[in-house]
């Protein structure tokens, strides 16, 4: 396991949680204290540069510019400046982790690097994740939502969400199959491609996720995602304490320096 698996898998910690009744089941995630702070942010502060910037790119700007230069090129180039949209791209960028590392999908994209702007958001799913070894294959679809305070119409607005990009479910598949197949992992894009086949068979796993402030977390969001939703779906709640401020200080880390020796390391 990477370094950045242990970290996560030491972070985020199943809560205690009481099943709601009808077809949803819930998940709740939250900080087990077993992570250093320091060590934390700079994992993080990696997984959020490395989900904007491609190895070769950043090591390209690193070779021929100083760390200051550098960080200017990624709050200028890469990074959202608006907190709303910075909190989106986390929210995006957690459960990317959280499926890729602690839960050992297959996420063979890292969407946010194929933005043409830092302000610019990129359509279609937020998360998709697969299991192509399973017979028929599966794929997660999932909404992310992120959170800095309570917000009830988050529960209906999640389960819209994600009947509209399941509709449009193909084009997002067509969307990783040409990424993949741009950075010559043709094993991917062939799994991909097949599962857009008419016809294919493939098992389709629906997904909603809340990354939310833990001290303004309720649980009656999960009775209100229970009375929306109207076909098996999976709601994870990863709760961070203290979101807004936590966020700022992950992209402070990623902006600082830290990110370019992502390089070295492991790319997608």
């Amino acid at each position: 396991m990477t370094e950045g698996g242990r970290v996560f898998d030491r972070w985020l910690q199943q809560q205690p949680v009481e099943q709601p009744e009808g077809t949803l089941t819930f998940e709740a995630l939250t900080d087990a204290g077993w992570v250093r702070e320091e060590e934390l942010l700079d994992q993080l502060g990696r997984e959020v540069a490395r989900n904007y910037v491609g190895p070769g790119e950043l090591a390209f700007v690193f070779d021929d510019l100083g760390a200051p230069e550098v960080a200017d090129y990624l709050r200028t180039n890469k990074f959202p400046a608006r907190t709303m949209t910075r909190h989106g791209d986390f929210g995006e960028i957690v459960t990317g982790a959280l499926y890729r590392r602690v839960r050992r999908w297959c996420v063979p994209v890292l969407k946010l690097r194929y933005k043409q702007t830092a302000a610019q958001a990129v359509q279609g799913t937020d998360v998709l994740a697969f299991r192509f070894r399973d017979d028929p294959p599966v794929v997660a679809v999932a909404e992310v939502k992120t959170r800095s305070r309570r917000d009830k119409q988050v529960a209906s607005e999640a389960s819209e969400s994600l009947e509209k990009v399941l509709e449009r479910l193909d084009e997002s598949l067509a969307f990783l199959m040409a990424r993949c197949a741009d950075r010559q992992h043709f094993f991917l894009a062939r799994h991909l491609g097949a599962l857009q086949r008419p016809g294919a068979r493939r098992k389709i796993h629906r997904h909603i996720v809340f990354v939310h402030d833990a001290d303004k977390w309720n649980d009656d969001m999960v009775t209100l995602v229970a009375g929306v939703v109207t076909q098996p779906t999976e709601l994870t709640a990863v709760k961070i304490k203290d979101l807004k401020e936590f966020v700022a200080r992950v992209y402070w880390v990623a902006e600082a320096g830290l990110a370019p020796r992502t390089h070295g390391g492991e790319a997608a």
